[in-house]
């Protein structure tokens, strides 16, 4: 078994590689979309400690202990070697002092989440941005150019008001880079809403609703394919043991200029205790397909051998993504990497 582990691995990493060009783009700073995106971004209706909290505030979940208080916190491995390395780099342009700070921090603790009985709040901090890639080319590992410029901080809340219903709200700082000069950032405030019913078990159902500010009515289009004022609904179930099978119907309000109505779908399977593979796929508009793959490693609640054994919270996520268009073939590449403590 696990030499059949192993293989798996050799090729979910190989595979991107063998299709290696000039339009990769490299996000693996410090953000908490890979679980999502190798599912071909379908995660609405999906609880996760960290991830959900992007595509919808009421999946926004925390291990359900017995215990009525707890803290987390979410720290990066990664990202402080990087940033003490890059630290020239990483703090190119100017910003304000307090964004420094909570940037710098960023780099270490991700997040760090408090929960009262039925009630969860959560603090999000340097969100890498898909935003302005045309100022800043992410087509190197760890690149940190443009990260001071681009880049999201989150709170988070959830209110679990019934077995199987929960409501959350999410309030967003996005820094963007000036349209003048890609050193100066603007900074604006957005707001996401979500619902989240269980009405069996295994079967979760999802509607989240995003507004973003008018000047960036296109900073979540890129992959997430999300809009400014979109309604966006999801549907996952558990078919089978370790089996996860999920779908997003992305801006069933009124259709906008930028993305009209999509279908994503996503595919996770549980190998084993420690090992979760993944694919998704969406076709925008014009027959622009988008396949993505990825894994996840070492689930941290089987790990630290935590109560819950329901939420798929793994240390180590990886995701690839692949746009297929008649202009160009771009690759994406995510690593999220976060251990709770």
């Amino acid at each position: 078994m696990s030499r059949k582990i192993i293989c798996l691995i050799i090729v979910i990493f190989h595979a991107p590689v063998a299709i290696y060009g000039q339009n990769d783009r490299y996000f693996m700073l410090n953000n908490i979309k890979a679980r999502p995106l190798a599912m071909g971004g379908a995660f609405v209706s999906i609880a996760d400690d960290l991830a959900s909290a992007a595509y919808n505030p009421a999946a926004y979940l925390l291990d359900q202990l017995q215990d009525t208080r707890r803290w987390a916190f979410f720290v990066n491995p990664i990202s402080p070697f990087v940033g003490g390395i890059e630290n020239q780099e990483l703090f190119q342009g100017s910003g304000p002092a307090i964004d420094d700070i909570l940037l710098s921090l960023s780099l270490l603790v991700k997040s760090i989440s408090f929960r009262f009985d039925s009630f969860q709040l959560g603090v999000l901090l340097g969100e890498e941005s898909l935003y302005h890639l045309q100022e800043f080319d992410h087509a190197s590992v760890f690149n940190v150019a443009g990260f001071r410029q681009n880049h999201s901080h989150a709170i988070v809340g959830r209110l679990k008001l019934a077995e199987k219903v929960s409501m959350g709200g999410a309030a967003n700082f996005l820094f963007s880079s000036s349209k003048n000069d890609p050193l100066e950032s603007n900074r604006e405030f957005a707001l996401s809403y979500g619902i989240l019913l269980r009405p069996e078990k295994g079967l979760n159902i999802g509607v989240s609703f995003v507004n973003l500010p008018d000047s960036l009515q296109q900073y979540r289009l890129a992959l997430e394919r999300i809009v400014d004022e979109s309604v966006n609904i999801g549907i996952s179930y558990e078919l089978f043991t370790g089996t996860l099978f999920s779908l997003d119907v992305r801006n069933l309000g009124e259709e906008q200029q930028n993305v009209v109505r999509e279908f994503h779908f996503g595919l996770e399977q549980m190998v084993s205790s420690q090992l979760a593979l993944r694919a998704g796929y969406f076709n925008k508009e014009k027959g622009q397909h988008v396949f993505s793959w990825g894994l996840g490693l070492f689930h941290s609640n089987l790990l630290f051998n935590t109560a819950n054994k329901v939420n798929r919270n793994f240390v180590l996520n990886y995701a690839f993504v692949y746009e297929r268009s008649s202009l160009a073939d771009n690759r994406w590449h995510f690593l999220s990497c976060f251990i709770k403590i």
